[in-house]
């Protein structure tokens, strides 16, 4: 009898393990992880990253909005977008999320930006996570002479406004 209960006891234990080998992601998508046959084997702790999976049908892209523009954008606003790697296609969404804190750009250009989020059909599946492009933010009709002194004219209220 103990030796049975030993080998139960074994047994309950050994299926735990193998309920525990299971890895189940927290969302449906697709692996994206290059080279996954190569973790078989690797101790991992509850909670590492093991794999990375996104969804594709709809792609959350991130746009670098120059500080000196992001008055002008706001939330559910139409966002064009052209992929470098399909400049013949237009993907288009809405502003999902304005950055609450602006950050320094890349080396090379000046200025801080302030990331802003759209979300973007993506039923033809050729968006991949980590692409990159330009995108343009709609901020409605404006007058030709609007836009022609709209930088000037936030400069020197900017820059001067001390003097008064």
């Amino acid at each position: 009898e103990a030796e049975i209960a030993r080998l139960e006891a074994q047994r309950r234990y050994l299926q735990d393990q193998v309920r525990l080998l299971r890895v189940v992601s927290p969302h449906a998508g697709v692996i994206t992880t290059p080279k996954l046959k190569e973790k078989v084997g690797q101790h991992a702790q509850k909670g590492d990253l093991i794999a990375e999976v996104y969804e594709l049908k709809t792609v959350r892209a991130e746009i670098a909005v120059p500080e000196k523009e992001i008055a002008d954008v706001k939330m559910g606003q139409p966002v064009m977008l052209k992929a470098r790697a399909h400049p013949h296609e237009t993907f288009h969404g809405r502003v999902t999320a304005i950055a609450t804190k602006a950050t320094k750009q890349e080396e090379g250009r000046g200025g801080r930006t302030v990331l802003v989020t759209t979300e973007l059909d993506n039923a033809s599946l050729l968006l991949k996570p980590e692409m990159t492009g330009n995108a343009k933010v709609y901020g409605g009709e404006r007058r030709l002479i609007e836009l022609l002194t709209r930088r000037l004219s936030r400069y020197v209220r900017v820059e001067f406004w001390s003097w008064w």
